[in-house]
């Protein structure tokens, strides 16, 4: 799809025709089709289009991803554009601009839409308040429902949404709810207190946007309303709720990955070696860890018949590490869904994980010592040898696993509990931290059972 609209632009020299042809097409592929064109290509879709279709292009992409392709639209053109906007996407795109282009920008902005979004800017990021959107269906008691829906059909073009209208006194205090069935199901004269819902969820604007963003979730919510003091200042939509939860899982994946943040398409080799620098720089210490940790056990390698336990370390590290990363995405989704509020769950999810890699220990470290027999075995070794080398590996993956499962699942639940991000403990950190129990788990067996009955 995105490459069809590409080459439409590219060869389509009419823009009449280009701009019937273009408006064939939802805006979320147009979006992501202008997100890969060049400077030229991007200045001629520009002018197609008008401030409000612009406005509503741009609502289907991530405010880094707007502020890079519109550099080149003059500030006055784009203070149009984002006068039209969403306050809240507006506020997300002036965010990304530098202090000297936001204050150009506000030159031609008119005073109503700058103190809407200077307001929204003001909340700190991860916030409720900064997620939510002050375009809302707001009606004060005492109204009946005629005048209600008067007040839909005249501001419905410009709301976020009208899912939900929400009852205030003269205070701007919430009162409840009334949601678009109700409404339209209502006769007058009906007051508008008599159908609300007195009972409803709210957060505030300094309530963290993950919590927000639950009550959503769990409680079916399309519009939630974000309150400070008891007044409403805004609400949060569910698809801007859903937003989030997938940018979540993105920042997620991308540190279970090892990077700082996640990537884009058009992001330049530079940025992207930016991003992945600080975790691959931070793992080769690490690694360089686990060297001398193995070099403190250079006696073993002296002797000619301990040379063979080097062909078994990368069985027993790489099973212990890919083990170790199940647990440890396991474990993360189970933070994610709330799992462990409550200490008795914890609990059980360790014992949960340490019998499996009990369970798993055992087969797998039977499996190995088979295999360790037969390789042995069919490699020349002295069958008074072959059974303590091969006891060795089958003891070690059995104890790595077990280690690895244990450890996998409690370091990103201490995480959670220290307030900190747990997907910090990402894919590469947490097998390079088993690579170390790993080989001293062992090069340790192997001392105590191999190297000391030879000397």
């Amino acid at each position: 799809m995105h490459d069809e609209i590409i080459n439409l632009i590219k060869t389509t020299t009419d823009l009449n025709s280009l701009r019937i042809q273009l408006n064939n097409y939802h805006q979320r592929d147009l979006a992501e089709s202008f997100r890969l064109l060049d400077e030229d290509q991007q200045e001629k879709v520009y002018a197609l289009f008008s401030n409000e279709e612009l406005a509503d292009i741009f609502s289907y992409l991530d405010a880094e991803d707007v502020s890079e392709i519109t550099e080149t639209i003059s500030e006055e053109k784009l203070a149009s554009i984002i006068q039209e906007m969403e306050p809240d996407d507006a506020a997300d795109l002036l965010a990304e601009y530098s202090d000297d282009r936001v204050e150009m920008i506000y030159q031609f902005i008119d005073e109503d839409t700058k103190e809407e979004i200077s307001e929204l800017l003001e909340y700190e990021e991860n916030t409720a308040g900064a997620l939510m959107n002050s375009n809302y269906l707001v009606i004060e008691q005492g109204k009946d429902i005629k005048d209600l829906m008067k007040k839909l059909v005249k501001e419905a073009p410009d709301l976020e949404s009208i899912n939900t209208t929400f009852v205030v006194d003269a205070n701007n205090q919430l009162l409840g709810t009334i949601p678009l069935k109700k409404v339209i199901m209502a006769k007058a004269p009906c007051p508008v207190e008599s159908i609300m819902n007195p009972n409803f969820k709210a957060v505030n604007v300094d309530t963290p946007i993950e919590d927000a963003v639950n009550i959503v979730k769990n409680y079916d919510i399309f519009d939630l309303p974000v309150l400070e003091s008891g007044q409403l200042k805004g609400i949060i939509t569910i698809d801007d709720a859903m937003d989030t939860v997938v940018e979540e899982a993105e920042e997620d994946y991308a540190k279970l990955a090892g990077l700082t943040e996640a990537e884009e398409i058009t992001e330049s080799t530079f940025t992207s070696v930016k991003k992945r620098i600080p975790w691959l720089a931070f793992l080769l210490i690490m690694d360089l860890f686990v060297a001398v940790v193995i070099s403190q056990y250079d006696y073993l390698f002296a002797l000619d018949k301990m040379t063979v336990f080097v062909f078994f370390q990368p069985i027993i590290l790489g099973l212990a590490g890919n083990f170790g990363t199940q647990s440890l995405a396991i474990t993360i989704r189970k933070i994610t869904d709330h799992e462990f509020d409550y200490r008795h769950r914890i609990l059980k999810h360790l014992i949960k994980e340490t019998a499996l890699g009990l369970a798993m220990g055992l087969l797998l470290g039977g499996l190995a010592l088979i295999f360790a027999v037969a390789f042995l075995y069919f490699n020349g070794q002295a069958w008074v040898d072959i059974w303590p080398i091969a006891l060795v590996v089958a003891l070690s993956v059995f104890a790595s696993l077990t280690v690895s499962a244990l450890f996998a699942a409690l370091l990103p639940i201490l995480l959670y509990k220290m307030k900190m991000d747990p997907a910090v403990a990402s894919g590469p950190v947490i097998t390079t931290i088993i690579d170390v129990l790993g080989v001293v788990i062992y090069l340790s067996l192997a001392t105590v059972l191999v190297y000391n009955t030879l000397i």
